[in-house]
């Protein structure tokens, strides 16, 4: 065989190979994929601005994207990964959609998602938004706007109790010096009937003395009840530092979770988006809300009181929709909700990643708040949403009870990668197979025997 022609049977090749992986690599993204893992992901990256049922949210509905964008696999890659790029290709569908969509909604930012977690996605809008199944009786119940209004005035409390106390000790005490002053009158008037010299003219305090002196026992038994009254009251409040259990501060903005949470389905980590790589969840950024408050300009409950407050701090024009030019953006001083001390280590991470628990797990029913709220243990446990729950009793945030739910958490060795690597470690030497044995004895590893309970893990 002559070189030219083995030149040209290898150029062929190459383009036949080239051709087929290109195949592979953008073909077939609306084919396949995993519904369930692209509910998951639907919910961190689409789910604040996109619906999947044809409803206008703060971008188009997906609803249809597979007949839409039918043939453009490639395309809509590039488009997800990066808008303008996509733009930047003319292509018609594109440019048409941005000019309808973008002086409503403002340009889409590009989502750090892979070509198979787009894939997912796509399989899971196809199904309408019932991937894996109805799950009306998983899902909690989402209150209506009544009902936050309500739960909103509930977690506010009620102090009113203190303020009777007080004031019915304030009635007893002008009680107390008008009989004085009566009793005094009565027995001034007697002594002048009776042409005697007016009685002593005495102090409140003086006649205090003279009561209690008559009544020594009755004084002692009421001394020692208020005595034991006081000291536990005051031990209480001791013991009560640093407890913040049903805290629920006021903020610059009145925000919702019930709305954003439980009506609208947005995923926690979207506007947390550090919870699942970081040791703080993170507060979002006026970026983050403006990623749905471009197009979504009025609020449920508050109206535009409350979104006008995020336009200001950055600068945004709602009657243009457009961003002011060299406007002097304000932060917005969010008040902090969940508060540990200084010497108390505590990573999202480990427990959202790695331990794969539930946000409703610490933070209770999101489904029913306003503003942030430390939840108690009692609201925590009433759940019924949240799949293997941990009801614990100590209160919420302190050391006893994080170790309660240490103490009580099991292990799964296929959750996660570090699990796995901890149960390897345990088998390679003989001294690691006895411990993993006496673990395992009840057939489940909790966190406290994985080391849990070291005093080192949370402490620095």
């Amino acid at each position: 065989m002559r070189l030219s022609t083995i030149l040209q049977h290898r150029f062929l090749v190459s383009i036949f190979a080239f051709l087929f992986f290109a195949q592979y690599t953008f073909a077939g993204v609306f084919e396949g994929g995993d519904a369930t893992k692209g509910e998951t992901l639907f919910k961190q990256n689409c789910a604040s601005c996109h619906s999947v049922d044809g409803s206008l949210l703060a971008a188009p509905s997906l609803q249809g994207i597979d007949s839409r964008w039918a043939g453009k696999d490639a395309l809509i890659v590039k488009w997800i990964q990066n808008p303008n790029g996509a733009l930047a290709t003319g292509d018609p569908y594109i440019v048409g959609m941005v000019a309808k969509w973008k002086g409503q909604f403002g340009m889409m930012a590009a989502q750090a998602v892979s070509e198979g977690d787009i894939k997912d996605i796509i399989a899971y809008v196809k199904t309408g938004g019932s991937a894996g199944g109805p799950k009306a009786s998983d899902a909690p119940k989402c209150l209506t706007l009544e009902e936050i209004e309500a739960a909103k005035a509930e977690l506010e409390g009620d102090d009113s109790g203190y303020v009777w106390f007080i004031i019915i000790g304030l009635i007893l005490s002008i009680i107390a010096v008008s009989a004085a002053n009566i009793k005094k009158s009565l027995a001034t008037a007697v002594n002048e009937r009776d042409g005697l010299p007016a009685p002593a003219d005495r102090t409140y305090m003086q006649v205090a003395k003279a009561w209690m002196w008559t009544n020594k026992k009755f004084v002692g038994v009421l001394g020692f009840i208020i005595f034991c009254y006081i000291s536990v009251v005051g031990y209480k409040s001791l013991m009560g530092i640093g407890v913040y259990q049903g805290y629920t501060p006021d903020q610059p903005i009145w925000f919702s979770h019930a709305i954003h949470a439980c009506q609208n389905e947005i995923d926690c980590q979207y506007c947390h988006s550090s919870a699942a790589k970081s040791k703080h969840a993170g507060i979002p950024s006026v970026n983050v809300c403006m990623n749905c408050h471009k197009g979504i300009k009025k609020g449920a409950i508050s109206g535009t009181k409350e979104i006008s407050k995020i336009y200001e701090a950055i600068g945004f024009d709602a009657d243009s929709s457009k961003y002011i030019d060299g406007y002097a953006q304000k932060p917005i001083a969010w008040n902090k909700v969940h508060n540990l001390p200084d010497h108390v280590y505590f990573s999202h991470q480990q427990h959202v990643t790695v331990g794969q628990i539930d946000c409703k797990q610490c933070h209770g029913p999101v489904q029913m708040y306003s503003v942030g709220h430390v939840a108690t243990p009692a609201e925590i446990n009433a759940q019924e949403d949240v799949t293997g729950l941990i009801k614990l009793e100590k209160e919420t945030l302190t050391m006893g009870w994080c170790l309660e739910c240490h103490n009580k958490a099991g292990i799964d060795p296929t959750k996660s990668d570090y699990y796995e690597e901890m149960h390897k470690r345990y088998k390679s030497n003989e001294v690691g197979k006895r411990t993993l044995s006496e673990i395992m004895e009840d057939g489940s590893m909790t966190v406290r025997e994985n080391g849990g309970w070291e005093c080192g893990k949370c402490h620095y």
